[in-house]
């Protein structure tokens, strides 16, 4: 069975989305408030969901849309009852196998 869980990535300090477990270490990809983000002096687009995850939370989310590998110690030891919205998960796929 695959990974599927949110928790709070400390060393990045955002919520993120664990999908794929490699050992002691975990692929996640990565919230966030802001609509850009910089990369290498360059202004990068985030893609917006449609609902936040968060069933409670009524603020706009972004993905950062890059897969980060982190050490499990990494992340909070909680997992979050949270889930997708279904036109979401469409996106988040298309993030997770790095396609535009």
């Amino acid at each position: 069975m695959a990974l599927s869980e949110f928790r709070y990535n400390k060393k990045r300090k955002h919520y993120s989305y664990l999908f794929k477990s490699a050992g002691p270490f975990r692929k996640c990809i990565l919230f966030t408030t802001k609509p850009t983000r910089i990369w290498k002096k360059k202004s990068k687009n985030n893609y917006r969901l449609f609902k936040h995850p968060n069933p409670s939370c009524e603020k706009t989310v972004y993905v950062i849309p890059r897969v980060y590998i982190d050490h499990v110690k990494n992340f909070h030891k909680d997992s979050l009852s949270w889930q997708f919205d279904i036109n979401d998960k469409r996106r988040i796929k298309r993030v997770i196998k790095d396609k535009k």
